[in-house]
Parts: structure tokens; sequence; C-alpha cells
């Protein structure tokens, strides 16, 4: 199975719990993981105000995840976050370059 690397942009609702957020974000790194890639890094940008409501919320706590998955382990990733009541909006990406985590 080959693995490319992903961005994944993810906006979660700001009344769930650091705990909740997490579980989340450990979900992702377990599909990731099972399906041979890992999460290289999760960029934590804080509860930020969104441009416009959704769900009736005006604020939301921004990731951005990169990772490197196969396309089956993204699907499943993209299906989960679907599903789950504390994700608000998600966008995945495919990247070009390898992920680094040296910035």
């Amino acid at each position: 199975m080959r693995t490319s690397n992903y961005e994944i942009m993810l906006l979660m609702n700001p009344e769930v719990e650091a705990e909740g957020r997490a579980e989340v974000l450990d979900r992702i790194k377990k599909i990731a993981s099972d399906g041979k890639g890992s999460v290289e890094n999760v960029d934590e940008w804080g509860k930020k105000r969104l441009a416009y409501e959704i769900n009736h919320f005006q604020d939301a706590f921004y990731y951005v995840i990169t990772l490197t998955a196969t396309a089956a382990a993204l699907n499943e990733i993209t299906r989960i976050l679907k599903i789950t009541d504390e994700v608000l909006r998600f966008m995945p990406v495919a990247l070009k370059e390898p992920v680094s985590s040296e910035s």
C-alpha cells in the first residue's frame, strides 16, 4: 500500500472540552497508524472567531493536522469526521512535497 502526504484543516465545536477534542485527534492518529501511516504534526491554533456562523456557533477550535496515510485510511478518517458531533468542518488536502517535522 502506498502512503501519501496530507494536511487536514479541522474546526471543532467551541463547547467541547479539551478531553473531547483530544479523543477526536487520537482517533485520527489511530486510523492513520493502522493504515501504515502516521500523524506527523498537530498544529493547534486555538479558539478563533469564524468568518461566518456554522451550526449556530461563531467560534471554533482550529487544528491543522499533517499526516501520511493510505487512500483507504484517509477515506476512513473523512468518514469518521463526517459523523463526529464535535467536528464542525474539515478539509483534507493532498500535499506534493514530503512531510517534514523540521521548519
